[in-house]
């Protein structure tokens, strides 16, 4: 019976620090500068983005829903780098 509820309370803490160590990397991740290139990359995004919303080959069903992942996708990019990308 203890040895089971060591190996149980090992698992709970192998879980709990796999937890932390994960939320640790999104942190990390998340705190990262914008550099130019990110900065270049997302308005290249937004633009194909665009352009992908705009083709006559999709329907006008497809063609709404790419423009309404453009908007979002420049929204976040406002948020992100400013109206003007500065």
């Amino acid at each position: 019976m203890a040895a089971d509820r060591l190996k149980f309370h090992l698992v709970m803490a192998g879980c709990g620090g796999f937890v932390v160590l994960m939320l640790a990397a999104l942190a990390w991740v998340c705190l990262q500068p914008q550099t130019v290139d990110v900065q270049a990359a997302e308005r290249h995004a937004i633009e194909q983005c665009l352009h992908r919303s705009e083709d006559t080959a999709r329907s006008e069903i497809q063609r709404r829903a790419q423009a309404d992942s453009c908007r979002e996708m420049r929204k976040q990019y406002v948020h992100k780098f400013g109206q003007d990308g500065t």
